[in-house]
């Protein structure tokens, strides 16, 4: 295992897409994403400060992905990405980003373990 891998162990998720993407002659469909970091979207805001939002999620998103198929890290660009990039697999990413975070979220002290019941008897 790479450091690289070591500083992410536990924190990725790897998912496919439906549709995958084009790269090199094939579709590229497993990927696996990273948790996001404060510096991802400072980076992407600061890449494209007059920017849509989806853009800027774009980059985010292509910061955060450790692994898309066979492709380089390095030919992964927002600009393959913009191009390639179908809505759907779009909306998958955005998906297994947020089932990452809740992955990683503590316990909600709202519902704690083992405590007994309010309701009289």
């Amino acid at each position: 295992m790479t450091t690289h891998e070591k500083r992410w162990d536990g924190l990725t998720i790897t998912r496919d897409l439906a549709i995958g993407v084009f790269y090199a002659g094939s579709r590229h469909k497993t990927f696996t994403l990273r948790v996001p970091v404060a510096g991802d979207l400072i980076a992407a805001q600061q890449a494209y400060p007059q920017g849509p939002m989806q853009l800027i999620s774009i980059d985010v998103y292509r910061q955060q992905l450790l692994a898309l198929g066979e492709i380089p890290t390095e030919a992964l660009t927002v600009e393959l990405l913009r191009a390639e990039l179908a809505e759907t697999d779009l909306a998958i990413i955005a998906r297994a980003d947020e089932d990452l975070e809740k992955k990683l979220a503590p316990p909600s002290a709202a519902s704690p373990i083992g405590d007994g019941s309010n309701t009289p008897s």
